[in-house]
């Protein structure tokens, strides 16, 4: 898999340095050193265009987005590059692609002697003895693909395990995919009793451009209402106008059926309210799990309610 050497448009980040210290982040971060490209990232995904505070000397410009997850667009496998690396002292002393080696030049095309299952490299690594993965993912965002090229590299384990799912559905596609770029999150506990949280990336592909429904837009932000007008002494005041009463708030839900069926065969529920209480059981800290679950369970039933309407009038063919 080779790598675009394209001018880059930007970087996508799941966390940044905060006074010297790595920073994890619950959304997107995006560096730039275009100002245009750092307003539109900002338009699309939220936030606000700022001087890059991360540290590291990198590119000009940040943005501190709300969206954990992206619609993007990846061409074909090869704009997924990996390898694995072992860093020293003074720079890189084992780069290889899990058979042979690719630096240093004397070594390149060689065997590199890195076990051939995954758990046995991350072992060694763990040691100190063996590369990491390094994974550099090309795309466009999706809404707005003349933008330019943006890229994601990690060193997830995760996502170095997914690769070969990854481009093989890539390749299946034989041209632009649709794909979620996303930050996940994970709640486990630990052997020692310890309840952990963090986010890995996942990169899932959804399908071709024509078959994939547009993601939805932003939602406006509210502007406030005109302050009325004082009225003058002896005119009789004006009524205010009538207006129609507001929806009930319990269906302002938006609900992803797609995202719902996909949770479903990840999770093995047979419903959506299943789904959403599936899901929630693993975000919820055990000590608090029962009581909250019981607390949302309420909730649940009403969106599930919501999310079979969804379903209904986008397949026009499901029974009533």
């Amino acid at each position: 898999m080779t790598q675009s050497t394209a001018t880059r448009a930007g970087r996508f980040h799941q966390g940044r340095l905060s006074d010297g210290r790595p920073q994890a982040l619950d959304a997107w971060r995006v560096t730039t050193d275009d100002a245009d490209v750092a307003a539109r990232v900002a338009g699309l995904l939220g936030g606000e265009p700022q001087p890059n505070g991360g540290g590291g000397g990198g590119p000009a410009y940040e943005v501190l987005t709300s969206r954990e997850s992206v619609r993007v667009l990846l061409d074909g496998p090869d704009v997924v590059a990996a390898h694995m690396v072992l860093w020293g002292s003074r720079g890189i002393v084992h780069e290889c692609d899990g058979m042979e080696f690719l630096s240093p030049e004397d070594k390149k095309g060689q065997p590199c002697g890195c076990p051939p299952l995954l758990a046995d490299r991350k072992l060694a690594a763990r040691n100190g003895r063996g590369p990491t993965p390094s994974v550099d993912i090309n795309f466009q965002i999706a809404a707005a693909p003349k933008l330019g090229t943006f890229h994601f590299m990690t060193s997830s384990w995760q996502v170095a395990a997914q690769l070969s799912e990854l481009t093989d559905a890539l390749e299946r596609l034989s041209g632009p995919a649709v794909c979620d770029l996303a930050m996940e999150l994970i709640a486990c506990t630990t052997k020692t009793g310890r309840n952990v949280c963090y986010r890995k990336p996942v990169v899932t592909v959804l399908g071709s451009p024509d078959s994939v429904a547009p993601e939805p837009s932003p939602m406006a932000e509210p502007r406030p209402a005109p302050a009325p007008a004082t009225p003058r002494p002896g005119t009789r005041p004006t009524p205010a106008p009538t207006t129609p009463s507001a929806p009930d708030s319990s269906r302002l839900v938006r609900v992803d059926a797609m995202l719902l069926d996909r949770a479903a065969q990840v999770l093995g529920t047979g419903d959506h309210q299943e789904t959403v209480v599936a899901a929630l059981s693993e975000i919820v800290a055990r000590p608090q799990q029962a009581a909250e679950l019981a607390r949302l369970r309420e909730q649940v039933r009403r969106i599930s309610a919501i999310a079979e309407q969804s379903l209904r009038s986008r397949d026009p063919h499901s029974p009533d």
